[in-house]
């Protein structure tokens, strides 16, 4: 007689799980009944502890069978069936990671690719390991021929050559602008015209206000919506608004023109309700295009803080390192507890003073401090400068507070919630060059 061994628990486990918890015999299902593990050949006879060899039965049936081998063989059948669909299972899965393997490849082929050929509008610059992370950042958001024409329109219009030599800072440029550009390429076409009209701008105007010229374009482009629908929108962009642009002065006159022609619009006869064309604040975003948002805010936002560092590279106690470091825990401060939404600082002014309150607070102002006694020379410029770097940090905050805005409270949140998660994984704060 063969000697009985115990079955162990997790095989019991792997039979009752097999089976369904329900008795082979009967039908009965724990936890109605009592379950036992049965053997079909009975250990009397030879038969093993092999889950192959193992049934699910009920303390009756199990009692009632006692050593006697299984005569009705489609409970065998069963069990066979059963094996061969958990083997068939077993090779879906390796299959299934096989598959997994090769798109995982494929998506690392794909990123050498696309390095490559960015390297190609470098040579015989390249890039480094952070600008491929880049890459692999794009190629989660969009498909690889919008990245490609990202790529080409961001050569086109940044590279440059110095005695046929690429320049190393145009360079540097195009790597940094490439996101951006993808970026305003996949929005609305309203919003692609109002990025092109606020780059006209900045070329233009020694001063801009990024902030406050998408606040003026904004009220203006809400009225011309309650008369216009979105073709007619973009024509007037296109030929009054981009006009104005290219002809305006400075930033004083753009800013005075535009005001002006918003005041008009709001003269003009209001149509009936029920043709009112949705107020933007009505208006209804997908989580793409919330996330396209603020990716290019992310961007614009970057030139900001790299004009700080720039302007306060001037200040004995300025690092770099330090101001960077100590921006993240701030930003996510500011999204997190700033964003009060019942109080709604609507006027642009209001905003600007609220984040100059908060800016002034925190830790920045310690590394822009100097001694007189040290400086005395330098005294007139630095104190210019102080002024200017809190102004350009009040902008820096300014992408990040909500309230002003007029689109729905959900999607303000929704877009809190996205810059939160890039901060927290993120480090540094923002992107650094690339090459």
């Amino acid at each position: 007689m063969a000697k009985r061994e115990g079955i162990s628990k997790s095989t019991r486990f792997e039979v009752f799980k097999r089976d369904k918890f329900t008795c082979q015999y009967c039908g009965g299902k724990s936890p109605e009944i009592v379950l036992n593990v049965d053997h079909i050949d009975p250990v009397a006879e030879g038969g093993t502890n092999e889950i192959i060899n193992l049934i699910t039965s009920c303390f009756d049936c199990n009692n009632g069978k006692r050593d006697k081998l299984l005569s009705d063989t489609s409970v065998v059948e069963k069990q066979r069936k059963q094996l061969e669909l958990l083997q068939e299972r077993r090779e879906q899965i390796e299959l299934m990671l096989e598959w997994k393997k090769s798109l995982s490849e494929f998506d690392n082929d794909v990123q050498s690719m696309l390095a490559d050929y960015i390297d190609s509008k470098i040579n015989p610059l390249s890039l480094n390991e952070s600008g491929k992370k880049h890459i692999a950042d794009w190629l989660k958001k969009f498909d690889v021929a919008t990245i490609l024409d990202g790529i080409d329109i961001a050569a086109k219009k940044y590279i440059k050559y110095n005695n046929d030599e690429i320049d190393q800072a145009s360079a540097e440029l195009f790597i940094n602008k490439i996101g951006g550009v993808i970026v305003v390429k996949n929005m609305p076409p309203i919003q692609q015209k109002i990025a092109y009209i606020k780059g006209i701008a900045r070329n233009r105007f020694s001063y801009w206000d990024d902030r406050k010229g998408s606040i003026i374009l904004s009220n203006y482009i809400k009225e011309l919506q309650l008369h216009y629908d979105e073709e007619e929108v973009l024509t007037d962009l296109g030929k009054e608004v981009e006009k104005i642009t290219k002809e305006s002065k400075n930033w004083t006159d753009w800013k005075n023109t535009l005001e002006k022609w918003t005041s008009d619009i709001q003269a003009w006869e209001k149509p009936d309700k029920k043709n009112n064309r949705p107020d933007i604040s009505e208006k209804e975003f997908t989580t793409d295009d919330l996330e396209r948002f603020v990716y290019h805010s992310n961007y614009e936002q970057e030139d900001h803080i790299k004009a700080v560092e720039y302007v306060a590279s001037i200040f004995p106690e300025f690092d770099k390192n330090q101001f960077r470091s100590i921006l993240k825990p701030l930003f996510l401060d500011f999204l997190r507890t700033k964003n009060d939404f019942d109080n709604r600082f609507k006027e642009y002014e209001s905003a600007r003073e609220y984040i100059a309150e908060y800016v002034q607070q925190s830790e920045l102002p310690k590394l822009f401090h100097y001694e007189y006694e040290n400086h005395n020379d330098d005294m007139g410029l630095l104190m210019v400068l102080e002024n200017k770097i809190y102004d350009l940090l009040t902008d820096v905050f300014m992408f990040f507070y909500f309230p002003i805005r007029t689109i729905k409270q959900q999607y303000l949140e929704e877009m809190i919630a996205m810059h939160i998660t890039i901060l927290t994984n993120s480090d540094p704060v923002v992107s650094e060059t690339t090459i």
